[in-house]
């Protein structure tokens, strides 16, 4: 299974689906929750029946976006 972390979010399901797991998802937030961010995969778990766990969290990427904040 190839490691996802660090990937969009999309990008990591879509990448670990083509390799024939079923994808599972949970959002981790801080308390200081930033709602227009991108999702980002913090955790990869393989459970059962080749499913896989992602849990994310959204993250500020653009220089211009964390300047506003």
């Amino acid at each position: 299974m190839t490691s996802v972390l660090g990937y969009n979010l999309d990008a990591a399901a879509k990448l670990l689906r083509e390799e024939g797991f079923c994808v599972s998802v949970l959002e981790i937030s801080a308390r200081k929750r930033i709602d227009d961010g991108e999702p980002r995969v913090i955790r990869q778990t393989l459970l059962k029946d080749g499913v896989v766990l992602l849990e994310y969290s959204l993250f500020r990427t653009s220089v211009q976006n964390a300047e506003q904040a």
